[in-house]
């Protein structure tokens, strides 16, 4: 799916500065992070020199707050992953190479070496964490630091140009008397179809934007990327149940932490309306008095129905394990004035670059594996430029490529269907 973007990748043959070698335990502890409680720094770089990442300052790792996998469950657990050559400097096009000995070079630019590092630390902890916790750690990096992917800029401008001509042709080959929305559908359909799709929500790549208000930016920052996206994804004034021992747990905690969430030890606090909403049809069946007339089973429907009976709220409390439940505040002060559904897309489309991204790291580092695997050594930076998309035999089964059993393939962006979409 990325044939494209490979055609434009395995070309490239700029020079690069080498760091001096390190071994990978000093690499990676010398990989700081940057904290979301401190929003002054931007990471933007110099226009004329490539910034230095700090000596001096130590922070928790890009991948801190995440929960890391039991390496028998991780399917991705591969002793190679990190072994995709030392961050370079590319001055052609004044960033940071941060897989240089693969066939997929992904450059990060618009930012300092710092910033280069902590995608590069983001990235290798595939070997250990779930990829979506990956993927929202490089999208914060993205939104928060403004890091861009030069590959990824340069083949997203080239399909939106693509689009634009097959939309305009598409439109001015149909003879209509007036523009009705399925046409206008159809017309889009039609452009689409002409681009790589190389994942399952192409359109959002090509229609999308970042966050790139500096107010917006700064409420961003203010909450921490992965807090706000959950917020938002999951929907304020919400409530959500999560059983012990759930993973997300600790990213609903955090939400607590940044006065985005409360726990329902504070059930005084939560609407009933919002208890209810959280329970299922058959739940709420159960929790009537009286059975629910057939007419009125929509959930929305059926709350109302309930609203309206006696001692429903100490029904309800009782009925919810409020050691395991969450309820998302309203809108606080600071995000007032923001069009919160326009917040939540432009932060989706980071979501989605983001994952675009780490597939394409992560395809990059297994086939240069695979590649020196089969070849006996160590590919060279020369031999590993001619890998194409046709170095593994079509018969072979995707999941056996790419050492991923379907996980990625499903694809970050397939889940944002709306607003109201899944969060990194």
């Amino acid at each position: 799916m990325f044939k494209s973007l490979i055609a434009r990748l395995v070309g490239r043959t700029e020079p690069v500065r080498t760091e001096q070698p390190q071994d990978c335990a000093s690499a990676i502890l010398s990989e700081v992070a940057v904290s979301a409680e401190n929003p002054k720094s931007d990471g933007k770089l110099s226009p004329n020199q490539p910034a230095k990442a700090s000596e001096s300052v130590c922070r928790p790792g890009v991948l801190s707050s995440y929960v890391p996998m039991k390496l028998d469950d991780n399917p991705l657990w591969i002793g190679e992953m990190r072994n995709t050559g030392a961050i370079t400097w590319v001055p052609q096009l004044h960033g940071w190479c941060i897989n240089p000995s693969t066939s997929f070079p992904l450059t990060v630019v618009e930012t300092d070496e710092e910033t280069a590092r902590q995608v590069r630390q983001a990235l290798d902890g595939l070997v250990n964490h779930h990829s979506e916790d990956v993927t929202e750690a490089v999208a914060s990096l993205i939104v928060e630091r403004g890091a861009r992917f030069h590959e990824f800029e340069d083949y997203l401008r080239e399909q939106r140009q693509v689009y634009q001509s097959e939309f305009a042709a598409a439109r001015a080959g149909r003879e209509r008397k007036h523009n009705s929305t399925d046409e206008e559908e159809e017309i889009e359909s039609e452009a689409l179809d002409a681009l790589d799709n190389c994942c399952d929500c192409f359109q959002g790549l090509i229609e999308g934007t970042y966050p790139n208000d500096p107010t917006e930016v700064e409420a961003i920052r203010s909450f921490g990327f992965g807090n706000l996206m959950r917020y938002l994804a999951t929907g304020p004034g919400t409530v959500k149940t999560l059983a012990s021992g759930n993973r997300k747990r600790a990213s609903f905690d955090a939400l607590v932490r940044a006065e985005l969430a409360i726990a329902a030890t504070d059930v005084s606090d939560i609407p009933t309306q919002a208890l209810l909403h959280a329970m299922t049809a058959k739940e709420l069946q159960a929790l009537s008095s009286v059975p629910i007339p057939s007419k009125l089973r929509k959930k929305d429907l059926a709350v109302e129905f309930l609203l309206g009976q006696d001692r429903i709220r100490e029904r309800a409390i009782a009925s919810t394990a409020l050691e395991d439940t969450y309820y998302l505040v309203p809108p606080p002060k600071r995000l007032a004035g923001f069009d919160l559904g326009c917040v939540h897309e432009r932060m989706a489309f980071a979501c989605s670059v983001a994952n675009l991204v780490v597939t394409t790291y992560l395809t990059a580092a297994l086939w240069h594996r695979r590649t020196a695997s089969m070849r006996g050594s160590t590919l060279p930076r020369s031999d590993s430029r001619r890998i194409t998309s046709e170095t593994f035999s079509p018969a072979e089964p995707a999941e056996r490529r790419t050492g991923n059993p379907g996980r990625l393939q499903s694809g970050l962006t397939s889940r944002f269907t709306s607003a109201a979409g899944a969060p990194c």
